[in-house]
């Protein structure tokens, strides 16, 4: 029945009543609902919209959101990412230091998005040869000197298929029984060996060292040799072959059947390899070319410390600069016109101002990175080396001892044009020795540089041979060949309009799938919950009520007593009976095991208490009844005492299941051994140790949350029927 009847409903005080009912009521639903879905839409989201708590993401219905979002993978979590950022995209705001702040400044992000989605559509077919070409050219770039940002969501599964095949292979009758699980278990173990580092999980291994390698130092070179390094090319191989690039192997598939391109076995075309056949290599360069020629993997761009140099107070000193170096000093000193030192050549052409030629020429002797440099050997280098050498170290037993030789004099040992490879103490000495040369005796005209930049200018000239031919098919305006820059842009839009979709929509459900392979490839988190659950129900659906039905059905001495000590024992934090429960689970040698998890809260005196009261209420001629009936007592109390209380045990179920699957802070104290961990106790350890990727922890609430809203929904019904048939009654 209407509590307002029909006649008072038309009195306007009535209806405006009622009209602030139903806003009350929807602001209070909007205060829970929407918390939820900013919760939703972080599990959806990267470093790019992490920070800006919508309820409802952006790129769902903004492309230019899209564009700039997918770009993350590209730049990210490897040293120098943003000086990379504006070397490929001219003109980004300088306040544009982190990607939380690009996705903040929406409309700038927007604006630099609408750049290349309208150049696209403005000259699609232009765009489509720059960036075929750049797809070509980046593809067989050197690998050592290219840049990617890793994924863990990629990194973690990689290792696992890579030393896990290894082990497979020197193992293969040991492996035959294994599951995946143990398989990548043993894995971990053979990496540990080779790296000669123990790791307990494959979350644990870290690149951190390799992206954040000195590759813009003179004096560095890559530590090839090393095993760690050489799985980390093995990784960032994976990654310019696309084994990564959402949507990938399903568009190569269907790219090879939309083009009648016949593979043997289509299941083994992905991803294709230098041990792939020669045909399948050239279709799938065809292929990348035309539909992904992004890839993920980024030649170095050295420019970009060329101008960091140009910006430096060493050449703001020798030029007596009473402020930063600007575009226009360096119009001035090369006698240019242009209006952004991002667009300036590299390396400097021979026709530029005298000035800035030797700023360059300071800059390659004294700042170029040692590995892009080859020398040009003569005899009187060879001899200039040999005499350095003797003054180095003086003494021939010595050099023999540093350097592993047997040398009967000096001239022994040769001058070689690139720096000497080898991770081994001897083969270090000599690089060392090697570099101090070059960097003390080797002149300007002796060394022959490169870089992406100057491999991309000879790749041009090698395949249109002229500056003039390549301005009329990149409708370009280059003045000089050293103008021409990788247009990494250009490829990544090609391949984001190719791909938009899957670049859009498979990192959301990478989110979740990372979360969930963090469960059960760590410990056996998801069996040990589902356990601990199954035992803690059983304990709360007949310790409680057993206790409960005693002190309502009998007379026990006392029991006012016994319910007043029940009840005093909710009165203190948990935390402050975890001390003494701890000490009392080591005594009785209970200590990771699954008794220490659910004995200390089997009984719980709130739940007693209200039971007890449940049964109170019920009348006595039910008990009498059945007792006439030849009912036993525990048969009285299965089958008339405990049908009548299943609201409240459905509640008490409710909250014992909270309470075993979310109580991290008990599991984590009373086991030590992490197989003994819960989800809850992994999800934990994950929000500390990934704090630098939010959108993983929140997928991991999002995970977690999943069983505890089954669990509501099944005791919702019961807990509402007894709510409301009483009532009813």
């Amino acid at each position: 029945m209407s509590l307002i009847p029909q006649v008072g409903r038309k009195i306007w005080s009535v209806r405006l009543f009622i009209a602030f009912v139903y806003v009350s009521l929807s602001i209070m639903g909007m205060t829970m609902v929407v918390p939820f879905l900013i919760t939703v839409s972080g599990s959806t989201s990267n470093a790019y919209d992490n920070e800006r708590y919508w309820p409802i993401p952006r790129f769902i219905w903004s492309e230019k959101d899209r564009f700039m979002r997918s770009m993350v993978p590209y730049f990210n979590d490897f040293k120098g990412w943003r000086k990379q950022l504006m070397c490929n995209m001219n003109g980004i705001p300088a306040h544009w230091s982190s990607w939380s702040a690009i996705g903040l400044d929406i409309k700038s992000a927007d604006a630099r998005a609408d750049v290349y989605l309208a150049l696209e559509q403005a000259e699609p077919d232009t765009m489509r040869v720059r960036a075929a070409d750049y797809s070509r050219f980046a593809m067989n770039y050197l690998l050592t000197d290219s840049l990617v940002g890793f994924d863990l969501k990629d990194k973690v599964p990689f290792l696992q298929s890579l030393y896990g095949g290894r082990f497979a292979e020197e193992n293969p009758e040991q492996a035959k029984g294994l599951s995946p699980q143990k398989l990548a278990k043993q894995g971990l173990i053979l990496l540990s060996e080779e790296w000669d580092t123990p790791f307990e999980s494959y979350y644990d291994i870290g690149f951190r060292n390799e992206l954040y390698a000195p590759i813009d130092q003179q004096g560095w070179f890559p530590p090839n040799m090393i095993p760690k390094y050489a799985a980390f090319l093995e990784l960032k191989k994976a990654y310019r072959n696309h084994m990564f690039t959402p949507g990938a192997e399903k568009q190569w598939k269907r790219w090879l059947k939309e083009n009648d391109k016949s593979v043997g076995n289509q299941d083994s075309a992905f991803p294709v390899t230098e041990d792939s056949s020669a045909e399948l290599q050239k279709q799938w360069c065809e292929f990348l070319a035309t539909q992904l020629p992004a890839s993920p993997v980024m030649p170095y761009a050295l420019r970009a410390e060329w101008y960091k140099y140009l910006e430096s107070e060493d050449v703001g000193l020798s030029l007596r600069l009473t402020s930063d170096f600007t575009v226009d000093d360096y119009n001035r000193l090369a006698g240019t016109e242009y209006d952004n030192l991002y667009v300036t050549p590299f390396p400097i052409p021979e026709s530029f101002g005298a000035e800035i030629r030797d700023i360059w020429e300071r800059f390659v002797l004294n700042r170029y990175p040692l590995r892009l440099t080859t020398i040009t050997l003569d005899e009187g280098i060879q001899q200039k080396f040999q005499r350095f050498l003797h003054k180095q170290v003086k003494h021939l037993r010595v050099a023999n001892n540093l350097f592993k030789t047997d040398a009967d004099s000096w001239t022994d040992y040769e001058f070689t044009s690139t720096p000497p490879v080898g991770e081994e103490e001897h083969q270090r000495n000599f690089r060392n020795i090697w570099r101090n040369f070059v960097r003390e005796r080797i002149p300007m005209g002796h060394r022959e540089i490169t870089s992406s930049e100057i491999a991309y200018q000879k790749f041009l000239l090698n395949k249109y041979g002229s500056l003039q031919k390549i301005n009329e098919i990149y409708r370009w305006d280059l003045n000089v060949i050293e103008e021409a820059f990788p247009p990494f842009m250009d490829a990544y839009t090609i391949t984001f309009k190719n791909n938009q979709r899957a670049m859009t929509w498979y990192p959301v459900r990478d989110n979740y799938a990372t979360v969930l392979n963090f469960l059960l490839f760590n410990g056996r988190a998801i069996p040990v919950t589902i356990v601990l659950i199954v035992m803690t129900l059983i304990c709360t659906l007949t310790i409680n009520p057993l206790a409960a039905y005693a002190l309502s059905r009998f007379s026990i001495k006392g029991h006012d007593k016994i319910l007043l000590f029940m009840l005093a024992t909710m009165a203190f934090p948990a935390m402050v009976s975890a001390i003494p429960a701890y000490l009392l689970m080591r005594d009785l040698g209970m200590l990771n095991t699954f008794f220490a998890l659910v004995l200390p809260g089997a009984a719980n005196g709130m739940a007693i208490f209200i039971l007890k009261g449940f049964f109170d209420s019920l009348p006595s001629e039910l008990y009498e009844a059945a007792t006439i009936d030849g009912a036993r007592e525990m048969q009285i109390f299965r089958i008339v005492a405990m049908p009548m209380v299943k609201p409240i045990l459905a509640i008490n179920a409710l909250n014992a299941f909270i309470a075993a699957y979310a109580g991290w802070a008990w599991a984590l104290i009373i086991c030590q051994d992490k197989s003994m961990w819960t989800i809850s106790v992994w999800l934990y350890q994950i929000s500390s140790a990934w704090g630098r990727t939010p959108w993983l922890i929140t997928a991991g609430f999002m995970v977690a949350s999943i069983p505890t809203a089954i669990a509501f929904l099944s005791c919702q019904k019961i807990i509402l029927r007894g709510i409301i048939l009483p009532s009813m009654k």
